[in-house]
């Protein structure tokens, strides 16, 4: 059975290992953060994106299931109409197929079956951009999961009163695509990561919970960085840098 949690603790540990283009250092991961130049080419940043993220998630994916498949940019089964706009998203059977970064198959008597769709996400992104992964997931019929890497957690981070966090964002898009939710039997991981604190926490979500979506996401009582999400079924992980040498 193919531990998610698991293999995420691992990335983290990982990619909080990786050096970076701009500062140098002497990593053991081979993998590393590019510079970004700006628009006025007069300043460099570091360049940390989902790229990363999916790249060493699939590399642990590969070490931790090897009786497993997988594949990258998938389309959907279902078809959806996602245009540029939040309020346009929708499913539609006269609209085509979407894209999912990651499908996890089982493979039964040369039968390759679908048993876990995957988006991955980097920072706090506009809420077009959660909501449509978000509905993706939850019409798709099979088990979805959605893992977000966070540079750094502050107090507006996660989830705020001016519904500008991850978890004001997450809300809405559960409240308003509920009713898509395309089976019973399925469940959606959340899994959230935040680099520089070396934190993870992940909760399941299944159908007979959608009424409870304001307490799991903590609307109405509010919560600071990712060191504050407690109860409510979220779990929190701590993980270290892997070893350097």
């Amino acid at each position: 059975m193919m531990d998610v949690i698991q293999i995420s603790k691992n990335v983290l540990a990982r990619i909080a290992s990786m050096d970076f283009e701009k500062d140098g250092g002497n990593s053991i991961e081979h993998l590393i953060f590019p510079i970004k130049i700006q628009k006025q080419g007069t300043k460099k940043i570091d360049r940390i994106s989902e790229q990363e993220l999916r790249l060493l998630f699939i590399e642990e994916f590969k070490i931790a299931n090897p009786e497993l498949f997988y594949s990258i940019e998938t389309p959907t089964t279902e078809k959806f109409r996602l245009g540029k706009l939040y309020e346009k998203l929708n499913p539609d059977k006269d609209g085509r197929s979407a894209s999912l970064d990651m499908c996890i198959f089982e493979r039964t008597l040369n039968v390759y079956n679908r048993i876990l769709n995957i988006e991955f996400k980097h920072k706090n992104a506009i809420i077009k951009n959660i909501g449509k992964d978000v509905l993706k997931l939850l019409h798709e019929p099979v088990n979805g999961a959605f893992i977000l890497l966070l540079n750094n957690t502050d107090k507006g981070t996660i989830c705020n009163k001016n519904e500008t966090g991850v978890f004001n964002k997450l809300y809405k898009s559960f409240s308003d695509f509920n009713e898509r939710w395309s089976s019973n039997d399925k469940y959606l991981q959340l899994i959230i990561i935040s680099l520089k604190q070396g934190t993870l926490i992940h909760r399941k979500i299944i159908k007979s919970e959608l009424n409870k979506l304001k307490d799991i996401f903590f609307i109405e009582s509010g919560c600071g960085n990712i060191n504050d999400i407690k109860g409510m079924g979220w779990e929190s992980e701590r993980v270290g840098k892997m070893q350097m040498i």
